[in-house]
């Protein structure tokens, strides 16, 4: 809001009503706050179109930015889930293809133990098909777990049944019904179990 200034005018000086020269009288000064608010209103007027309009433009400019930035997520997401499912399909072509061996050894030394009756061949070729079998899977990590004498432990052990005994300590494992198996620090298989259970104890 403009504030008004009323100019006094001095007439005591040469008894004349006229202002003095560079003033104006207050209805001159209300005339010209009134254009001057005018002009300032038209101006902000003005202005605030103009804002108003680059601020549209750059709302647009954000919205087909946020719009491209979400189509190449959505992009994005569509390929890793796609070669993500590649990966766990063809995760175990290596493996696979070194098995492919032994299967056909398998296969010849099946072949070979129905035209022959020697007992000792037909075993001696079991064996190198066992060895070459157990070197693979040895070479993927895998591993036995330790059972039988050993204290039960839930991670790697599932007890089947218990037995009373007084010779051995509280949950030893007495005998293993199926052999468990590890994978580095993982259990792929769990070993099942007989326990030892000392009541006294």
């Amino acid at each position: 809001m403009v504030k008004k200034k009323i100019v006094e005018v001095d007439l005591s000086k040469d008894g004349t009503d006229e202002p003095e020269e560079g003033l104006t009288t207050q209805d001159d000064q209300e005339h010209g706050i009134a254009n001057g608010e005018k002009e300032v209103e038209e101006r902000s007027t003005e202005e605030l179109v103009c804002e108003l309009d680059e601020s549209r433009i750059l709302a647009l400019d954000y919205l087909n930015h946020l719009q491209r930035l979400t189509a190449e997520f959505d992009n994005y997401k569509k390929r890793t889930d796609r070669e993500r499912a590649e990966i766990i399909e063809y995760a175990n072509v290596n493996l696979v293809t070194e098995l492919i061996d032994v299967m056909e050894n398998m296969e010849r030394g099946i072949a070979s133990a129905r035209e022959s009756q020697d007992r000792d061949s037909i075993l001696k070729g079991m064996e190198l098909v066992y060895n070459q079998l157990k070197s693979i899977l040895e070479s993927r990590g895998l591993e036995p777990i330790d059972a039988v004498g050993q204290k039960f432990d839930h991670q790697c052990h599932e007890a089947m049944m218990k037995e009373s005994s007084d010779e051995c300590p509280n949950n030893t494992v007495l005998e293993e019904f199926q052999r468990g198996y590890r994978i580095k620090d993982r259990v792929v298989r769990y070993s099942k179990v007989k326990i030892s259970e000392n009541k006294e104890k």
